[in-house]
Parts: C-alpha cells; structure tokens; sequence
C-alpha cells in the first residue's frame, strides 16, 4: 500500500492522525533547478569580500511560485550556519511605492523608523541604520 512513499515518509503512517496532519501541511523544499541556483547565487554573495558597492539579488517570478520560499530557506540555513546574522529578508506589497518599501527595508533590519515622511529620509535612514551596509574592517 505504501510502495509509491519514500522512505523518510512512510513512518508517518504509523503515527496518530495529527501528526500526520502536520507532516502533510508542512512546507516542502522542492529543489528544482531554478532554486538550487538561485541559493547558489545567493551564497556567492556572502562569499564575496567586504566592499563599498556590493552587488544583490532580485528574485522575480509570477505570484506564488515559491519566491518568499526560496528567500526564507536560504535565510534559515544561513542563521544555522553563521555566528552572525548576514541576510535579511524584505517583503513589501506590489505597488506599494518607495516610501513603503524603504519602510520596510527599515522595519526588517529593527532600525528606527523615527518621524520620517519622505523617501529620502528612508533611504537615508535605511542606508545610515543598516550594519550589513558598512563594509568590515
């Protein structure tokens, strides 16, 4: 009955009916070859030395296609890995304008938001805040 399972899934058929609820709702990393590479990228970046003008990466892809998914577990394996924290995930809504996502590049690194209206004074303060924009010494 259980031929098709994989082995790591069929011990879940033993257990009480929540746990295998909870296995079935879990999220599942998939790893398709877009998102192995966009992980391989991304650790490319952390390996690069300390500069002025570091390089970033854009994920783009059509809504619920595992974007925030592909973020989220390389952020989780780089926490488990790095005695510091080095990646930050920011999530903003499509069309949301500059100030918004200034707002929250700043609500993600735990930076003052302060009295500011404008997007300059975002930028400023999301530039001004953010330890990983400073190149170690």
């Amino acid at each position: 009955m259980a031929d098709h399972l994989l082995d790591h899934v069929r011990p879940y058929l033993d257990g009480n009916i929540e746990e295998r609820i909870a296995f079935i709702r879990s999220p599942r990393w998939i790893g398709h070859h877009a998102a192995l590479d966009a992980h391989e990228r991304l650790a490319d970046l952390l390996s690069r030395p300390a500069a002025l003008r570091t390089g970033g990466l854009m994920l783009i892809g059509p809504y619920a296609n595992g974007k925030t998914m592909v973020a989220e577990r390389f952020a989780i394996e780089h926490l488990r890995m790095s005695p510091t924290q080095r990646v930050w995930i920011v999530q903003t809504h499509e069309g949301a304008g500059l100030a918004h996502f200034y707002a929250s590049v700043l609500q993600a690194l735990k930076a003052p938001i302060g009295n500011v209206r404008n997007v300059v004074g975002r930028l400023r303060n999301s530039i001004t805040c953010s330890p990983a924009s400073r190149p170690e010494s």
